[in-house]
């Protein structure tokens, strides 16, 4: 008999234990791809004083993780729409361990960017991907909302236990173990999901990938990201670099409107909640980041605190950040989205306004604390708001491309709200330093109270709900062969446009099976 890769060796009989095994392997894979940002994010001293590496080219440690995670999530996540989630979400996972191995003992800057670069391709196989074969596990409505609330929680939890891991290691054993660490747990992540995760293939696989169109949207970010990581006022190294990235950009918003198979369909722009889940996403990312970066360098450069402290003092926004994204999928029936996303960007926006007032004198536990938690209840509610309203209209076939779209904004505005922070820092400090540094530090979380501001509004305005439908048994795991034959129908146009919950395309399958939905 001939091994198949796309299926699993072992397939659970119960349904619950098969998506519980799908979640947990999703979520952990997505919470070690943002650690390596983070971790290598609080470890840049370390690495920079051992590579005696200029301050000039130690930004790359993270942008080129950054940029090849931003322009990759695209093209990755229509791959598994096209070819299965669980080949391309394996397929990132080798990337990610051997990659990792190779930073781990890189002996100069120019192979440890590259394969930091190479690192970024990997995670961005697994993310968009991790969401798909999370979303198609789930069948009930409620079910599916609480499993990607929890994954959102991944993200959040696994970007503070990067700091906190970057601190400690740096500071005791060396930060060439943020690596080895990271290929020990991705090799153990593939192994599960080798074994256990199963496969979601749609009928769509006949389609083509879009070249020019993966052509276009990879250079035009990698051009964008690589003139914004300058960080100073006047506009990038090379202003051209800038406009040729946003025109390399805008000509793939025009290709996808006659591209054959477009990555980015025309008709989403017109669905319920897409543009503002999208533009929300951004500011999503680039506030967390922006806030990250500019309390880093401030409890550091001002206030005099160690690395490892700083990276402590990020514990309880990560732990609350958990809970919060975790608990999120059982409050939103009942609160709504846009309920949810109006509270989440007020609760930011006050921690941020809060942040103004932190000086060495109130010390942790007066107000940095406190802010924390706010922040942290307020960020998952705004970031799994938006992908709960993003995904929530769209047939399987779609998710793991609409995932990818949500978390390419996320990282664009990420890679984008750092390099803002750092400009505007930058322009206002003119290379002070200590407390004399303050007010660069204030007008960075000024720029991030604008941007929730706009969040908040766009959510008041423009964030519908969705009727909540009927329950569905998650019992036995049910053939998906005539929901799949029926979704081929829609995308063929024999039937109106699809704009359906998944719960509408299971139920057909159900009525055509003669059992009840």
């Amino acid at each position: 008999m001939v091994f198949n890769i796309a299926k699993p060796l072992i397939t659970p009989q119960n349904r619950k234990v098969a998506n519980l095994i799908t979640l947990a392997t999703a979520c952990f894979a997505t919470c070690l791809d943002i650690l390596n940002l983070s971790a290598v994010n609080i470890a840049v001293p370390s690495i920079a004083i051992d590579m005696k590496l200029d301050i000039s080219t130690t930004p790359w440690l993270i942008a080129s993780y950054a940029i090849a995670f931003a322009a990759f999530l695209l093209p990755a996540g229509k791959l598994g729409d096209l070819y299965g989630y669980r080949l391309v979400y394996l397929m990132g996972m080798v990337i990610f361990f051997v990659t990792s191995i190779v930073n781990a003992v890189s002996p100069n800057e120019y192979l440890l960017f590259v394969f930091r670069a190479l690192q970024g391709l990997g995670a961005a196989c697994t993310v968009p991907n991790a969401i798909a074969l999370v979303a198609n596990s789930y069948e009930d409505e409620d079910a599916r909302r609480i499993a990607l609330s929890v994954f959102g929680g991944s993200g959040p939890i696994g970007f503070v236990v990067g700091l906190i891991l970057g601190g400690v290691l740096s500071s005791t054993i060396g930060w060439r173990w943020i690596f080895y660490i990271s290929a020990i747990c991705s090799f153990i992540m593939f192994i599960l999901a080798f074994l256990y995760v199963p496969d979601f293939r749609h009928e769509g696989s006949a389609e083509k990938v879009d070249v020019l169109g993966f052509a276009l949207i990879t250079s035009g970010f990698i051009l964008i990201i690589y003139a914004l990581s300058d960080g100073q006022w006047h506009l990038a190294r090379d202003p051209v670099t800038l406009v040729i990235g946003v025109l390399l950009v805008v000509a793939f918003l025009v290709w996808q409107f006659k591209a054959p198979y477009p990555l980015l369909r025309p008709s989403w722009w017109r669905r319920q909640n897409f543009a503002v889940a999208f533009a929300i996403s951004f500011i999503h990312y680039a506030v967390f980041m922006g806030y990250i970066y500019t309390t880093t360098l401030m409890f550091q450069d001002a206030f005099g605190y160690s690395a490892l402290d700083t990276a402590l003092y990020y514990l309880p926004l990560g732990i609350v950040a958990f809970f919060t994204a975790n608990g999120t999928g059982y409050v939103t029936p009942y609160v709504g989205v846009r309920n949810i996303m109006i509270i989440g960007s007020v609760m930011s926006l006050a921690a941020n306004v809060g942040s103004l007032y932190y000086s060495p004198e109130l010390g942790f536990w007066k107000l940095i604390f406190p802010m924390h938690i706010v922040l942290a209840l307020g960020l998952p509610l705004l970031y799994i708001g938006g992908q709960n309203a993003m995904i929530a209209t769209a047939p399987p076939s779609e998710t793991g491309t609409l995932g990818a779209v949500y978390n390419t904004a996320g990282q664009l505005g990420s890679a984008v709200g750092m390099a803002i922070m750092t400009a505007v820092i930058n322009g206002v400090n003119n290379g002070a330093t200590d407390m004399s540094a303050l007010p660069g530090y204030h007008a960075a979380f000024y720029v991030n109270i604008g941007l929730l501001s706009i969040s908040t509004i766009v959510s008041v305005l423009f964030i519908k709900d969705e009727p909540r439908s009927t329950k569905s048994s998650d019992t036995d795991i049910p053939s998906r062969s005539k929901s799949e034959e029926t979704l081929k129908d829609l995308e063929k146009g024999e039937i109106e446009e699809v704009a359906t919950p998944f719960k509408k395309v299971d139920s057909l399958s159900s009525e055509e099976n003669g059992t009840s939905p």
